[in-house]
């Protein structure tokens, strides 16, 4: 993936000119740390994607993946590890995937993410974009960053579209905000329920964050609920004039439906100006516009203006003509009466009615977008009629068609050496059965379900549950498995893609482990083991012993003090919390296994402030 293919328009400022162009890939901020990371997108994510870059761009990591044994070993050793610390602090939300999963390049990595999909109360589907990032910074405030956009979290939309998006990083240094950030809270609040009852638990701790931070002035959020009111009522409170629609996607619109979205925006439909592509453009060998040929008929009859884009770049001075990339940008661009200034509508959302919904029609989805004063106009130069000799570009059918599956939400949780099953069906007195598939053999097992539920009992760390089959009839209904066990029997699962013995993954575990307190960096750890007579130096006299003895000790205590900081800094905080005691108590059986006596001085010092804290 170069550096190039991630760069997107995107609007960090309330007022700005024209859209800079930045890279697409988030990256920790200088001198930060992530807490915690919040992401929805539409489909499942590439799991390469994440694997290969995202998480380690995220996550600050020191090694890079490589086709070397040694180094493969180091990133992935590297990634397990950091990626146990952030159990249940890496959520991502998605609509309901549909049928049978493609083969799986990196299955494990779901009991370190957790996935999870709406559709717990009713049908919905979830096609907003967010990213939120807490971040944390020694002796500073934290930050929350903020993501709004169309990009999903595939490799085809990082390295073959075009995307647009809003950014803003904001500091958590205040109390009692939620108010300030709009329609964004009471979305996030429909999100969570629509997620079911441990995704709430996630998102509750997203909108704790947004209460601490104060939403910038002159930002608006317009959202769309499954269920809720027409989201295009929204848009009225900026009284437009006019409006120019830019987005791949077009619902089946009718002459009812138009006029009800016209209405709700306050834009009558002849200075509504969808932007589109003809049949000659280069992004109509790509399959990701659509509109078919009867909307665009009723659009024109309903007196919308269709409008020719442009073959050569126009979306930004930095837009090179053999940039090759298609738009999935959503923008409209809202005008106001005898002002020059406009107001531009960056979102998720597709322009149809189960984006929006449209009079007493309720959107479908769930979707989000920000709306930010600007002067940059180049939507509404676009303003060429299309003529017969290169007509508009149509498809068959639109994208907006509903999925007829009966299974509307399923959930998979690995808890108490159970693995619990619940699922949802709009047709729940017919029969639904399941499966449970694992990393290796015995590779399925049967589920019995029963009112939508079902429970198997699993307690192998070495063979883990990845996801569970449900069947209806002909729905499927696939969902990853959530891995809730305790830190310490997490960490008996074998770290993913390294293929260790057991001692030599310990060797890697412990290497990683005393790199985050402060000890040295993982390949000069790898060559320091307790046990080994030589693990400290070469042959010493015994005059020098004392010295390297004491300088061994202070070390191992350097560690202590350090993993002892880190703890107390997460005592608020349960979920960090477990996660830094278990790093104690692996750094404990570290020092214990040493023939070294610095070291068992160091394990006895660390038992006994874990004991402390337990008593406490």
């Amino acid at each position: 993936m170069t550096q190039s293919s991630q760069k997107i328009p995107a609007m960090r400022k309330q007022t700005m000119n024209d859209p800079d162009w930045k890279e697409v890939l988030p990256a920790a901020p200088k001198g930060g740390r992530l807490k915690e990371a919040w992401m929805t997108a539409f489909d499942l994510p590439d799991e390469g994607l994440l694997v290969e870059h995202l998480l380690p761009s995220l996550l600050g990591m020191n090694n890079s993946l490589s086709l070397e044994v040694k180094e493969r070993k180091l990133f992935f050793g590297e990634l397990g590890t950091t990626l146990e610390s952030f159990r249940n602090r890496i959520t991502i939300l998605t609509s309901p995937p549909r049928g049978e999963r493609e083969t799986s390049q990196y299955p494990w990595l779901w009991r370190y993410v957790s996935h999870f999909t709406v559709g717990a109360e009713e049908r919905a589907v979830q096609h907003a974009k967010l990213w939120a990032f807490h971040w944390q910074f020694k002796g500073a405030v934290d930050q929350l960053e903020l993501h709004i956009s169309s990009t999903n979290l595939t490799e085809s939309a990082f390295k073959h579209q075009v995307q647009a998006g809003w950014q803003v990083t904001v500091p958590l240094n205040t109390t009692e905000q939620t108010a300030t950030w709009g329609e964004l809270v009471p979305f996030l609040s429909a999100l969570a329920e629509s997620a079911g009852d441990t995704a709430n638990e996630r998102l509750k701790r997203l909108i704790g964050a947004l209460d601490r931070a104060k939403c910038p002035d002159d930002v608006t959020f317009i959202v769309s609920t499954p269920g809720g009111k027409s989201a295009a009522k929204q848009l009225k409170q900026f009284t437009p004039s006019e409006m120019h629609i830019l987005t791949p996607t077009i619902g089946e619109w009718n002459d009812k439906t138009i006029k009800a979205w016209s209405d709700d925006a306050g834009v009558s439909p002849d200075k509504l100006h969808l932007k589109w592509i003809a049949q000659s453009h280069p992004w109509a060998a790509r399959p990701g516009w659509s509109l078919t040929e009867s909307a665009c008929k009723k659009l024109l009859a309903n007196r919308v203006k269709i409008q020719r884009i442009p073959a050569e770049p126009w979306l930004s001075e930095q837009h090179r003509k053999e940039d090759e990339r298609w738009s999935h940008a959503k923008l409209y661009l809202l005008r106001k009466p005898r002002q020059r200034n406009f107001y531009l509508l960056v979102t998720s959302a597709n322009w149809s009615a189960a984006a929006w919904g449209c009079g007493k029609t309720a959107p479908r989805n769930f979707e989000l977008g920000v709306v930010v004063q600007t002067d940059w106009s180049a939507i509404k130069s676009i303003d060429k009629a299309f003529d017969t000799s290169d007509p508009p570009c149509y498809v068959d059918k639109s994208d907006e068609d509903e999925s007829t599956s009966t299974l509307e939400w399923a959930e998979a949780i690995w808890k108490d050496e159970v693995v619990t099953l619940h699922v949802r069906s709009s047709s729940p007195d017919t029969k639904i059965t399941a499966s449970l598939f694992f990393s290796k053999a015995p590779v399925e097992k049967p589920v019995a379900i029963m009112d939508g539920v079902g429970s198997f009992p699993w307690n192998d760390a070495e063979n883990t549950p990845h996801y569970a089959r449900f069947t209806q009839e002909n729905s499927i209904l696939e969902v990853n498995v959530l891995d809730l066990r305790p830190s310490e029997e997490f960490k008996k699962t074998p770290l993913p893609e390294t293929d260790l013995d057991p001692d030599a993954e310990q060797k890697l575990r412990d290497s990683f482990l005393l790199q985050r307190y402060g000890g040295l960096d993982a390949e000069e750890s790898l060559a320091i083991r307790p046990g080994n007579p030589k693990s400290h130096g070469s042959a010493a006299q015994p005059a020098d012993y004392s010295v390297m003895a004491l300088t061994v000790a202070r070390k191992g205590f350097g560690i202590v003090d350090a993993w002892q900081n880190v703890l107390t800094d997460a005592e608020n905080d349960p979920i960090s919390y477990e996660s830094v005691y278990a790093d104690g108590r692996a750094l404990q059986a570290y020092f214990a296994r040493s023939i070294e006596a610095a070291d068992r001085l160091v394990a006895e010092e660390l038992e006994w402030r874990l004991n402390l804290k337990e008593k406490t």
